[in-house]
């Protein structure tokens, strides 16, 4: 990756294919979520806590795969979901140090690209605006997002989540250092819920949970493919 900050003079020209962009998904297993996607987000996906490896922080997360490197939802060519994470949404571009940067070296750069950056007349572009608007949501949601998830571990609702999961053909896996809220504190104490005045996405994050068998499908369905393509004759 090569983060540079974006210019008007020196990429006012480039060009930008989005499914390109969107391949750099293909081997995200865990994209990180901010406070207002997460109801959004969760009838289509696990919704998990994760440990940021450096600060040792929560952050909320898409799980989009059942190891690393692997994202269920990505067919090669498409990602086949009918909602996209933000983090997904704004490649190639970043935030860095208050200003919009883009991976110079991505993929999506390209001539024959869709979309411009800047439009004949010098304006920005309306995919850039679109962009600009990800970016600034995003950053926007961060000081939310944080402050959510100091109130789930103050009020002792983060539990290590221990996933076992098996595969049609007969391997299995085992999924660690993933959270979630503790269905069980919040049954017992409903008014835990009126305290931390957010009834809707800890429940949220709770029930999205269930797809975590929709991930095992669509694993089993890849691997009979998988078995399927190499078991032909040469």
């Amino acid at each position: 990756m090569n983060l540079v900050q974006l210019t008007r003079h020196d990429h006012a020209g480039l060009r930008i294919d989005p499914v390109r962009a969107a391949a750099a998904a293909a081997t995200v297993h865990m994209v990180p979520l901010v406070l207002g996607e997460i109801r959004k987000l969760a009838p289509h996906f696990p919704i998990v806590l994760a440990k940021d490896g450096e600060t040792g922080q929560f952050y909320p997360a898409a799980l989009l795969g059942l190891e690393p490197h692997e994202n269920l939802f990505w067919t090669g060519e498409t990602f086949d979901a009918a909602q996209v994470p933000l983090n997904l949404l704004r490649l190639p571009f970043f935030i860095g140090d208050g200003a919009i940067c883009i991976d110079a070296d991505s993929p999506a750069i390209t001539p024959d690209g869709p979309c411009a950056i800047v439009e004949s007349d010098g304006s920005d572009s309306a995919y850039l605006r679109s962009i600009q608007a990800i970016l600034s949501d995003l950053a926007g949601q961060q000081e939310a997002t944080r402050r959510f998830v100091d109130a789930l571990v103050a009020r002792r609702l983060v539990v290590e989540l221990t996933l076992d999961v098996a595969f049609a053909n007969g391997a299995k896996a085992k999924l660690s250092g993933l959270y979630g809220i503790d269905e069980q504190a919040l049954a017992r104490d409903p008014a835990i819920m009126a305290d931390f005045g957010d009834v809707l996405t800890p429940a949220a994050m709770v029930f999205s949970l269930d797809h975590i068998a929709s991930l095992v499908r669509r694993k089993n369905t890849r691997l009979a493919a998988e078995a399927q393509w190499f078991g032909k004759p040469a």
